[in-house]
């Protein structure tokens, strides 16, 4: 992934992403703040707090890029460790959105920072200083979004550090706009706090099922929402005994990789037959850059504007899943 998409990202998805688990922190430090004596007046008391707090996040997720990317070379993430990372993750976000309600859920499981830099955070909400947002901002690097992760993982598997640091620097760039404008109208109104509370935990609710289903595809379950959905509609249109049609079999087929997934998302090979599967990647790939056939324990990290041709054998007629390294872009190969 390019700085340039990681910021795309950040201005489209991960805006609202990173929003629902970090805007109601934001919100609740500028709503502690006091007023009067040499508070600023006018726009400066609106956006200065909220631009320490995305200065501080940008450079720690810079920072946090340079260290990932430094290390990406030595950091191997097996499928077995991808599986549970997405599955934590998962149910972290599920309990966050059910906390944005109800404060008390499962409190065992809330992340915090130590208890001093909590102390700090308090002590200066109410003042008139701009240190609590910039703490708060530092602070983000523990509670990721989801769509945070997936470029953290970007950042590794890049395997530079200079590239990583611009990717992640390019997301929460990205993210900043949205940021701004919540905190601005968030300062004057707790109208909007009240109704993003519902909002922000639908959305958090939904990520947190999302990237759990995400663990099932990397795995090849059967149980995953998109094999539901599909026997489930096979059961209700009667058609059990649809089988892909052999004629259309093609052991050397092309799959185009872009940022958005995959092109084709479905194709049919020989089964028991050495298949040749030329993978074309686009200039931008993001999670699709790592193509998974999770039933078969394969596993090709792409490169840019290159094409790959992967090798591999089907055992046995059925479908098998191919997926991207965080299971959000999926495909199947229909062996007959």
């Amino acid at each position: 992934m390019s700085p340039l998409t990681a910021f795309i990202t950040g201005l489209t998805t991960g805006g609202l992403t990173c929003l629902a688990v970090q805007g109601g922190l934001l919100i609740g430090v500028l709503a502690m703040r006091t007023e009067g004596g040499d508070e600023p007046r006018g726009w400066r008391r609106l956006i200065m707090p909220v631009a320490a707090f995305l200065v501080a996040k940008i450079a720690i997720h810079t920072l946090l890029g340079f260290g990932l990317g430094w290390f990406g070379s030595s950091i191997a993430l097996t499928p077995t460790l991808r599986v549970l990372l997405q599955v934590i993750a998962g149910l972290f976000m599920l309990v966050t959105g059910i906390r944005l309600l109800a404060p008390g859920f499962l409190p065992w499981m809330t992340l915090m920072p130590p208890a001093a830099v909590r102390r700090f955070v308090r002590q200066n909400a109410k003042r008139r200083s701009l240190v609590a947002p910039f703490i708060l901002g530092l602070l983000t690097i523990l509670i990721p979004c989801g769509t945070t992760q997936a470029l953290e993982i970007s950042a590794i598997a890049s395997g530079n550090a200079l590239r990583a640091a611009g990717i992640l620097f390019g997301f929460t760039l990205g993210t900043a706009p949205l940021f701004l404008v919540v905190g601005v109208l968030a300062k004057g109104t707790t109208f909007l706090q009240k109704k993003m509370a519902y909002v922000a935990s639908a959305v958090v609710i939904f990520l947190g099922l999302t990237t759990l289903n995400g663990a099932l595809v990397l795995t090849g379950s059967p149980y995953e929402f998109h094999n539901v959905a599909r026997s489930l509609g096979t059961a209700l249109s009667g058609d059990n005994n649809a089988v892909a049609d052999a004629s259309q079999a093609d052991d050397n087929p092309v799959i185009n990789v872009s940022g958005r997934g995959y092109e084709p998302d479905e194709i049919t090979v020989h089964a028991g037959s050495l298949v040749s599967i030329k993978l074309v990647a686009k200039a931008s790939l993001g999670c699709a850059g790592i193509f998974l056939i999770p039933q078969l324990d394969i596993e090709q990290a792409l490169t840019p504007n290159t094409t790959t041709t992967l090798m591999a054998t089907f055992p046995s007629p059925g479908r098998y899943t191919f997926t991207c390294g965080m299971g959000m872009y999926r495909g199947t190969i229909n062996a007959v």
